[in-house]
């Protein structure tokens, strides 16, 4: 076989394997089975569409803390969860 022939079929393996690898690696992640970095903290909650949300105390913007509840009861509530930056 040629030389170039060797070195293509072996690029082509090489390349096919990785992303076998690759592809794996990042459906074990996103199984849950390996955590994407140290950092990662997410973990599998017990929240369900259209369940209701837990009774949380939040920090208002005047940095007060308030119950979920308490303000529920007063009107509804839209939370935004994230940062602006």
């Amino acid at each position: 076989m040629n030389t170039w022939m060797k070195i293509a079929l072996g690029s082509v393996a090489t390349l096919g394997v990785g992303a076998a690898g690759f592809f794996g690696y990042f459906q074990l992640v996103k199984a849950g089975v390996l955590r994407y970095n140290k950092y990662d903290r997410r973990e599998r909650g017990e929240l369900k569409v259209g369940g209701t949300a837990p009774n949380l105390t939040v920090t208002l913007y005047d940095g007060t803390p308030a119950r979920l509840a308490e303000l529920w009861a007063k009107q509804p509530v839209f939370l935004v969860f994230g940062s602006c930056t």
